[in-house]
């Protein structure tokens, strides 16, 4: 692949970035083995061409090294950088703290020529020179730019369907900016997307961007480091997610580990952890044992357990409606603002009925009373610019609530007095007398009674 090149084309982009050196860190290779194998998997589906180098250290961690030490810090990562610029390549990092190590590295060094030239002399003894062109790319960023949503999604065998899926970018994935300049380091969507590709509901929540704080656990601020977990995790709970995904590993430790520890403290937190390429490698057909998703501390087993559920859930809903129209009326919702409803009733949104339906909630959406609000007025088929409409589906879903046994007692009622006398009332005759009206012909209720009694008994 070689070093950076800023031109060409996307695609000659992702042909360079098949072939790579990759970067593992410290803490995946020692504490996350199965973060390492998922990522490998990926790798290899992918048909990515991973070259790891002899040589490599620390990259080193900022806490602890910086805070001792500034030119240790440059030099280490100079170092490192230095290894795959011989080895004519680029680098791709699974771990935000070296994502962000070697960012910062290069743009200070690309300023500070006088140390940069200090730490080349150095290396010079080991046959080595940094140049600072090294392309440095997280593995979330590999996928999104260099592989792209697309081709991720193409590869799966078992979409994410009607998952909810909380997303933690962690701090160093985007900043320090404008050393790191890959996503809004306030305001980032990247890693979103991915999940959306997916095929998951990306749930946004109030501590997204709140730093996970297990850089606490590494001064001795352990109460503080459990502090920041407990918070992000109920704020995960409240909002119902399925699972939390991650990029980095001190972020994995930190919602993993520590929500264990928190649990054997009986405290009431339960958000299975995962970190992308888990996800990726599961949605790809490989297996929780393969992966080695035992070794998690907190159990990902409820979410395993849903997403074979919402499978099933996806059988049955594409049994009782047409999916693909169900997707472009959510997708669409020109009809939005436009039922009557609406106007009147703030809570009933009709399309978001619809979205649950998507997400697999489908006996949940039955046993809503919402879903028997629709007038059946057609507003929204007459507006509708592909002539579907709403109507239709909510006509299905009351005809599915009544065999539920969900539909509202009215409905059950009214249709008793209708199978028994045919009518849905009687004339009041004394109104209809004062009228001056005749008396109405004697209904063929007994007639219909009969009739519908034989269809109950399967005669045609």
């Amino acid at each position: 692949m070689g070093v950076l090149v800023l031109s060409g084309t996307d695609d000659d982009r992702q042909v360079r970035m098949k072939e790579f050196a990759v970067f593992w860190g410290c803490t995946i290779p020692a504490r996350f083995p199965f973060i390492e194998k998922a990522t490998r998997l990926v790798f290899d589906d992918l048909g990515a061409s991973v070259h790891e180098l002899e040589g490599h250290t620390c990259c080193p961690e900022g806490v602890l090294v910086k805070a001792n030490d500034e030119n240790a810090f440059y030099s280490t990562a100079a170092r490192n950088l230095a290894l795959v610029e011989k080895a004519g390549l680029g680098v791709v990092t699974p771990c935000n703290g070296c994502y962000s190590t070697f960012k910062e590295a290069q743009s200070h060094l690309t300023t500070d020529w006088r140390l940069k030239d200090a730490i080349n002399e150095k290396l010079a003894a080991q046959d080595l020179h940094y140049d600072g062109t090294v392309q440095v790319t997280h593995f979330a960023e590999w996928l999104s730019e260099d592989m792209g949503a697309g081709l991720v999604a193409s590869k799966l065998t078992k979409p994410l369907w009607g998952m909810r899926i909380g997303v933690h970018y962690g701090c160093h994935l985007l900043r320090p900016s404008p050393a790191v300049r890959w996503d809004d380091p306030l305001n980032p969507t990247k890693v979103e997307a991915l999940i959306t590709g997916l095929g998951a509901t990306v749930v946004d929540y109030t501590t997204k961007m709140q730093c996970c704080g297990n850089a606490l656990d590494r001064v001795g601020e352990r109460e503080g480091s459990l502090a920041f977990a407990r918070r992000k995790l109920m704020d995960l709970m409240k909002n119902d997610v399925d699972a939390l995904v991650v990029v980095c590993p001190s972020c994995f430790q930190q919602f993993d580990l520590n929500q264990a520890a928190l649990q054997r403290a009986k405290e009431d937190v339960n958000v299975p952890v995962l970190y992308l390429s888990e996800l990726i490698a599961l949605g790809m057909g490989h297996t929780a044992e393969e992966i080695g998703l035992d070794m998690h501390r907190v159990s990902v087993d409820p979410f395993l357990e849903k997403w074979d559920d919402r499978q099933a859930d996806k059988t049955r809903l594409a049994t009782l409606f047409d999916v693909s129209l169900l997707s472009k009326c959510v997708n669409c919702q020109a009809c939005k603002d436009d039922c009557p409803v609406c106007k009147v009733d703030a809570n009933y949104q009709p399309t978001e009925i619809l979205e649950r339906l998507l997400r697999g909630e489908i006996d949940e959406v039955l046993a809503d009373p919402q879903v028997w609000k629709c007038l059946e007025c057609y507003t929204c088929q007459e507006l509708c610019p592909s002539r579907i409409g709403m109507a239709d589906a909510f006509r299905k879903l009351k005809e599915l609530a009544v065999e539920a046994g969900t539909a509202p007692e009215q409905v059950g009622s009214a249709y008793d007095t209708f199978r028994k006398t045919g009518m849905l009332g009687a004339p009041r005759e004394s109104a209809r007398k004062k009228l001056g009206l005749s008396p109405l012909p004697a209904s063929g209720g007994e007639a219909l009674s009969r009739l519908l009694a034989k269809d109950d008994e399967g005669v045609e």
